[in-house]
Parts: structure tokens; C-alpha cells; sequence
């Protein structure tokens, strides 16, 4: 091999060699889920604390739009743990594409319009919407608790429902907020995405909706469940009396009149953040997962206090 080709030959080999390694790496990448999102053991435990709190008060959140949600914080007990599974993130540049375009909608167009909604609306007004949009929902509640086999949560549910609708003016007064349960009471997981997991369905892979923010395929398949039990959709022509896009539009008007909570919670997990999305990500994940076990842990505990 003369000079000038082994100049040639070495560089042949060391290319060949990046390849050959960047290669191994996305296959391992790839079998690892979103292994290659994680931070370095440092910076990961600041993020964990950081989205932990965050995350409190995302559930916190949920309350102000009529959700009890106390122990908020235990949602994310496991958070961070290293035996927990990763979810599958496979479908990440769609995700992270439309994590910013909702980023961009919430931030730039839906806070502008509602903080000038909330200064329009007095308080005790868009407290009373609040509670009936609450109360509407009590159907699908009613359904989930019956098929995760919830029976006393369902019970409560139904007489809430039915005295809020009646001495509560339709649900715009929540006069059985205060009421104390015989049984261990809550809201949280009463979804149809909650009853899947009941069920033993896996949560399938992690993706984000235009709109509709983050999710899963077992979350949207929940989605639609819901969705499909809603007296919105029952109500609506042609099932039934009122004009579907009245009936969308209140909907969606009620939907915003609660998205004050939402929109705190979002700035602060995203603001005490390093990586935004990897961050909105795992919070949704562990606050799903936890929903599927709250009402256990609180039959558990036979010495809890009743709701107030």
C-alpha cells in the first residue's frame, strides 16, 4: 500500500466506524423507548422534584375546576423511580410538533382571551358555570364507576347528581360539596381511559392531539368513551332536542370558563422545566397511572377523615 492510500484507507475505516456506531446507538435508542430522553442523574432528580410539585399542583388544578383532589402530592409518590417503565414515545416528532403548536395556542391566544374573560365574568358567575358543567359530566361518572365495579363511589355519584339537579338549581349551587360520605369518596379516575386500565388494557404509546393536549391510545380511546356518554352528545340533534353546535358551543364555553387552573398548572411545570415536553410527558403518564389506584388507597385506610 503506497503513502497515499493508506491516508485514504484510515479515514475509509473511521468513517465506517461512526457509522457503524451511530447505528448501534438508535438501535439501542429505539429498544429502550424514550431512553434517550433522559437526563443526565443530576439534572434528572431537579426535573423529578421540579415536575413533582408541578405536578401537585396540576391535580390541585383539577380541584378548582370542581375535582377534590387532596393528597394531591401522592399522585406522584413513584415519580422518578427507576423500576418504573419508561412509556413508548415512538410517535415523538409528531408529538413534539403539535406540544408546540398547543404551546403556542395556550400561551399566546387562550390566556390573552381569558384573562379578559375572567375580568369580564365576576367570580361567583363563573363559579356557578363551573358547577354545572360538573354536574353535567355526573352521567359519565356514574357509567365509569359502574364498570370499574365501584359501586358505593357510584351510589355517592347518583345522589350528588340527583339533589345538586334539583335543591342545587340544576347544578349551578354544589350544596352537597360539604357533605360528609360514609364510604371513601373520589372523583379522580372516573374516566372511561381509568375503567381500561381497570380492565387490564395497556396504555399503548404516548401521543399529543392538536387542541386536546397530551394522551394516550387507551386515554383517547377513553376520550371518545366519554365523549359517546356525554349528555352534550345525547342532547344534540338528531338524538336529541337541542342544536349540535348550540350543544358544542356550551360545551366548549364551559371548557374554557375552567381553563384558568389548567393554565397555571401548565406554566409552572413547564417553567420549572428543562425540557418541556419530556416533562408534560412524564407528569401526564404518572398522573394517569395513579388514578387507576387512588380509590384503592383510600378503601385501604380505613382511619381517613370524610370529605368536608
Amino acid at each position: 500500500m503506497t503513502m497515499n492510500t493508506r491516508p485514504r484507507a484510515f479515514w475509509l475505516i473511521l468513517v465506517l466506524s461512526c457509522m457503524l456506531a451511530i447505528f448501534l446507538a438508535g438501535c439501542a435508542g429505539k429498544n429502550a423507548g424514550s431512553a434517550s430522553d433522559a437526563a443526565p442523574p443530576a439534572i434528572a432528580e431537579d426535573v423529578a422534584k421540579n415536575q413533582a410539585k408541578a405536578g401537585a399542583a396540576l391535580s390541585s388544578s383539577a380541584a378548582g375546576g370542581s375535582l377534590a383532589s387532596a393528597g394531591a402530592a401522592d399522585d406522584f409518590e413513584d415519580y422518578g423511580d427507576e423500576d418504573e417503565p419508561v412509556i413508548a414515545d415512538p410517535l415523538q416528532p409528531w408529538n413534539r410538533f403539535w406540544f408546540k403548536f398547543n404551546d403556542v395556542l395556550l400561551i399566546d391566544v387562550v390566556k390573552p382571551v381569558h384573562k379578559g374573560y375572567t375580568a369580564v365574568v365576576p367570580q361567583p358567575f363563573r363559579n356557578g358555570i363551573s358547577n354545572v358543567f360538573h354536574n353535567l359530566k355526573a352521567p359519565v361518572r356514574i357509567v365509569n364507576r359502574l364498570l370499574q365495579g365501584e359501586f358505593a363511589q357510584m351510589w355517592v355519584e347518583i345522589g350528588r347528581f340527583i339533589v345538586n339537579s334539583t335543591l342545587g338549581g340544576g347544578g349551578l349551587l354544589d350544596i352537597t360539596k360539604k357533605d360528609r360520605v360514609l364510604v371513601p369518596f373520589s372523583e379522580e379516575g372516573a374516566d372511561f381511559g381509568t375503567t381500561l386500565s381497570v380492565w387490564g388494557i395497556g396504555e399503548g404509546c404516548y401521543i399529543v392531539w392538536p387542541f386536546l393536549g397530551p394522551s394516550t391510545l387507551r386515554d383517547t380511546v377513553g376520550f371518545v368513551g366519554d365523549e359517546a356518554a356525554s349528555p352534550f352528545f345525547w342532547g344534540a340533534k338528531p338524538r336529541g332536542p337541542v342544536n349540535a353546535w348550540a350543544a358544542s358551543g356550551t360545551h366548549g364555553g364551559m371548557t374554557f370558563n375552567d381553563l384558568g387552573s389548567t393554565i397555571s398548572a401548565y406554566e409552572t411545570l413547564v417553567g420549572s422545566s428543562l425540557e418541556p415536553y419530556i416533562a408534560v410527558r412524564d407528569a401526564y403518564v404518572s398522573l394517569r397511572r395513579g388514578m387507576k389506584n387512588k380509590p384503592a388507597r383510600q378503601e385501604e385506610n380505613p382511619a381517613q377523615p370524610a370529605l368536608k
